[in-house]
């Protein structure tokens, strides 16, 4: 029987009582195999090619950056040992580590490093490109040593290039673009079995890894896109870990002497954005109505139960770049309509996009955003699509007029989402070249203190003009064995080398 009925008819079986019961403090080790249910399934398996979030779950453990992201927000290396910039900040030397072999046995070396750098610069149409386009040139100094030249001072390239998952040019010569697309290989603590699309992805332990055998040995990854289904099979025992689970079902899970159920901060901001080259929301004032025309309290505490908190900047608290002073737009029905009588708005149908198994009730909450703006005098269509759907019309801007997602640096550096949908050459719809300046005088400094600054200007100046509007801090709702001991990240990614 096909595993996403299985779930559904467990379901219908199951009893969720309400209750709430403390999980045992036990000292735990990690189990030999686990079982993960994410909210769907990941776009495709060429590293190079892919930036979404629920890739990273499968990117972070079977290969390997030159550079690792720590809890804390610094930085290590990974397959770099050490990095050098120059003094101007365009020169930065890389020396990686040695002894380092991939999953068919090829020796991990500088060739691996450029081969990839130049397979990602020379596709235009992957989003990984954006992580690193001010490379200039990246060049072998010796098997061990890598010298990028970029076009640009840029302080903070060593976080960017934690982007870069590392492929095998001795691999991809043997078997070309479609071999590493179905059966790839990395350096990572994880070795890539088997991908049913839609059903599972089966990874097992590298036990030859340079940081040494990670304690699970197997972990298989399951694709349930409906939120009632997740906290069944993780009931029903047939899954160990959800890292994210929905805020009406908490509750009735924590019942369950057998699970752990808790909240952990997010790394994302839930937004709204606007296709600004088309009426009506080529109109400030129409796009300002919908600014105050939202009740953001109202969703995060009624709707998500406190899985969310009202904000005024794109970037959370824990981002290099976030401003307090950015707080939240007040909610100003009256207003809104005001804004709306005044605008010239003809009546348009203003639709609303947005992928349904990415974000936590994403379906409520765009429902909720629809009333809103149906109250003030706007005419709107829902439109849900799987994540898969969704995300290629969203990197390549073809989305017909407001959507409605979730984003957030796995860098914990606002610098990655001003990248990403801001800067001249980003999916923006409309570049602000005032924006566009602020973010690359930033990248000149190494200066902390600056950054901040400079990106402050550059949300605020966002916030004028509501090309992107931030609604709510995403917090997450994870659930697990009480047997399994897992501690989440605020990325919400799942480490299946952190086990211990």
């Amino acid at each position: 029987m096909n595993f996403l009925r299985r779930l559904m008819t467990t379901m219908g079986a199951a009893t969720l009582a309400a209750g709430l019961l403390a999980a045992p403090s036990l000292s735990l080790a990690a189990p030999d195999a686990i079982n993960i249910a994410l909210p769907g399934d990941f776009p495709g398996l060429d590293p190079s090619k892919d930036t979404s979030p629920l890739g990273f779950n499968y990117r972070l453990n079977v290969f390997d950056a030159l550079t690792e992201l720590q809890r804390d927000g610094s930085m290590n290396g990974r397959l770099a040992e050490s990095w050098e910039p120059s003094a101007d900040l365009t020169t930065w030397t890389f020396k990686l580590r040695k002894n380092v072999t991939f999953h068919d046995g090829s020796p991990f070396t500088a060739d691996d490093v450029v081969f990839t750098v130049n397979r990602v610069l020379s596709d235009n149409t992957t989003p990984v490109r954006t992580f690193i386009k001010l490379v200039k040139t990246a060049e072998k100094v010796d098997d061990h040593t890598v010298k990028f030249t970029l076009v640009q001072p840029y302080g903070i390239f060593y976080r960017q290039i934690s982007y870069l998952n590392i492929m095998s040019k001795t691999y991809f010569d043997k078997v070309g673009d479609q071999g590493y697309a179905t059966k790839p290989v990395g350096t990572g603590p994880y070795k890539f079995v088997e991908w049913v699309k839609d059903d599972r992805m089966v990874l097992e332990a590298n036990e030859n890894y340079w940081r040494g055998a990670p304690a699970i040995k197997k972990a298989t990854y399951r694709p349930i896109p409906s939120e009632a289904s997740r906290a069944s099979a993780l009931l029903s025992g047939e899954i160990d870990l959800v890292p994210a689970l929905p805020p009406s079902l908490m509750a009735q899970l924590k019942s369950s002497p057998d699970l752990k159920v808790d909240i952990a901060p997010g790394f994302r901001v839930i937004f709204v954005a606007f296709n600004v080259n088309k009426p009506p929301l080529d109109n400030a004032m129409v796009r300002e109505a919908i600014d105050k025309g939202i009740d953001r309290t109202a969703i995060t505490e009624k709707l998500l139960r406190g899985l969310g908190k009202p904000t005024g900047i794109m970037v959370p608290p824990m981002n290099i770049g976030y401003d307090p002073s950015l707080t939240p737009t007040p909610f100003d029905q009256a207003a809104a309509k005001e804004l709306v009588a005044k605008s010239g708005y003809n009546g348009e149908v203003i639709s609303i996009q947005y992928p349904n198994n990415n974000i936590v009730m994403a379906n409520e909450v765009v429902q909720a955003i629809a009333g809103y703006m149906t109250a003030i005098g706007l005419k709107v269509e829902i439109k849900p699509m799987e994540f898969t759907a969704f995300f290629p019309l969203w990197l390549q801007s073809k989305l017909d007029s407001m959507y409605f997602f979730a984003f957030g640096s796995s860098q914990y550096h606002a610098e990655t989402v001003l990248t990403t949908m801001y800067e001249n050459g980003s999916h923006a719809y409309k570049v602000d070249m005032e924006i566009d300046r602020l973010l690359k005088e930033q990248r000149m400094t190494t200066d902390v203190a600056k950054q901040k600054e400079l990106i402050g200007q550059a949300f605020r100046r966002s916030n004028e003009n509501r090309y992107h509007i931030p609604l709510y801090d995403e917090m997450q709702a994870y659930g697990v064995k009480t047997s399994v001991d897992y501690n989440p990240w605020p990325d919400g990614f799942v480490r299946l080398y952190d086990f211990k």
